[in-house]
Protein backbone atom coordinates (compact mmCIF):
# COMPACT_ATOMS: atom_id res chain seq x y z
CA UNK A 1 0.00 0.00 0.00
CA UNK A 2 1.37 3.41 -1.30
CA UNK A 3 1.50 5.85 1.88
CA UNK A 4 0.36 9.40 1.28
CA UNK A 5 1.00 12.66 3.66
CA UNK A 6 -1.17 15.21 3.39
CA UNK A 7 -0.58 18.33 3.52
CA UNK A 8 -2.21 20.76 5.81
CA UNK A 9 -2.71 24.42 4.77
CA UNK A 10 -1.08 26.74 7.34
CA UNK A 11 -3.63 28.27 10.43
CA UNK A 12 -4.56 31.55 9.70
CA UNK A 13 -5.80 33.62 12.38
CA UNK A 14 -8.09 37.30 11.21
CA UNK A 15 -7.64 39.89 12.66
CA UNK A 16 -10.05 43.47 11.95
CA UNK A 17 -8.37 45.40 9.06
CA UNK A 18 -6.08 47.87 11.67
CA UNK A 19 -2.60 46.84 12.47
CA UNK A 20 -1.80 49.76 13.05
CA UNK A 21 -0.44 49.35 16.62
CA UNK A 22 1.86 46.60 15.90
CA UNK A 23 5.38 46.27 15.01
CA UNK A 24 6.96 44.37 12.77
CA UNK A 25 10.31 42.61 11.96
CA UNK A 26 11.28 41.25 9.01
CA UNK A 27 13.00 37.96 8.81
CA UNK A 28 14.21 36.43 5.42
CA UNK A 29 10.78 36.87 3.22
CA UNK A 30 8.27 36.85 5.73
CA UNK A 31 7.28 40.18 8.26
CA UNK A 32 6.55 38.87 12.10
CA UNK A 33 4.01 40.91 13.97
CA UNK A 34 4.15 41.73 17.67
CA UNK A 35 2.96 44.45 20.18
CA UNK A 36 4.87 45.97 23.82
CA UNK A 37 3.47 46.51 26.25
CA UNK A 38 3.01 50.04 27.29
CA UNK A 39 6.14 50.75 30.01
CA UNK A 40 3.76 51.72 32.78
CA UNK A 41 6.50 50.53 35.41
CA UNK A 42 4.98 47.18 35.87
CA UNK A 43 6.33 44.50 34.17
CA UNK A 44 7.05 44.23 30.52
CA UNK A 45 5.28 41.99 28.00
CA UNK A 46 5.74 41.13 24.02
CA UNK A 47 2.68 39.71 22.27
CA UNK A 48 3.99 37.68 19.43
CA UNK A 49 1.27 37.59 16.67
CA UNK A 50 2.61 35.34 14.06
CA UNK A 51 3.10 36.33 10.06
CA UNK A 52 1.22 38.79 8.36
CA UNK A 53 -0.17 36.50 5.59
CA UNK A 54 -2.75 38.76 3.63
CA UNK A 55 -6.28 39.89 3.31
CA UNK A 56 -9.09 38.50 3.31
CA UNK A 57 -11.75 40.42 1.74
CA UNK A 58 -15.33 39.05 2.42
CA UNK A 59 -18.26 41.70 4.11
CA UNK A 60 -15.09 43.24 5.90
CA UNK A 61 -11.60 43.11 4.95
CA UNK A 62 -9.28 41.16 7.79
CA UNK A 63 -5.75 40.93 8.04
CA UNK A 64 -4.34 36.93 8.24
CA UNK A 65 -1.80 36.05 10.24
CA UNK A 66 -0.05 32.65 10.34
CA UNK A 67 0.73 31.95 14.08
CA UNK A 68 4.44 31.10 14.82
CA UNK A 69 5.11 27.41 15.20
CA UNK A 70 6.21 25.77 18.57
CA UNK A 71 9.20 24.83 16.98
CA UNK A 72 10.30 28.14 16.36
CA UNK A 73 9.18 29.92 20.04
CA UNK A 74 12.92 29.66 20.99
CA UNK A 75 14.43 31.04 17.81
CA UNK A 76 12.06 34.22 17.47
CA UNK A 77 12.26 35.09 21.59
CA UNK A 78 16.33 35.35 20.77
CA UNK A 79 15.63 37.61 17.39
CA UNK A 80 13.17 39.69 19.30
CA UNK A 81 15.27 40.05 22.41
CA UNK A 82 18.38 41.35 20.32
CA UNK A 83 16.18 44.14 18.46
CA UNK A 84 13.71 44.93 20.95
CA UNK A 85 14.29 48.12 23.55
CA UNK A 86 16.75 48.16 26.58
CA UNK A 87 13.64 47.76 28.61
CA UNK A 88 11.95 44.85 26.71
CA UNK A 89 15.52 42.17 27.71
CA UNK A 90 13.63 40.58 30.25
CA UNK A 91 10.06 41.24 28.66
CA UNK A 92 8.11 37.78 29.12
CA UNK A 93 6.41 36.98 25.54
CA UNK A 94 3.66 35.32 25.15
CA UNK A 95 2.73 33.58 21.16
CA UNK A 96 -0.97 33.34 19.93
Amino acid sequence: MESTTLVQPPRLIEYPNDLSGCDALELGHRRLLYMCSKSDGGTAFVVVLGYYAGQKDDFVTKDLIEPVDESSHYSIREVLTRSLAPEYAGAHMFFL
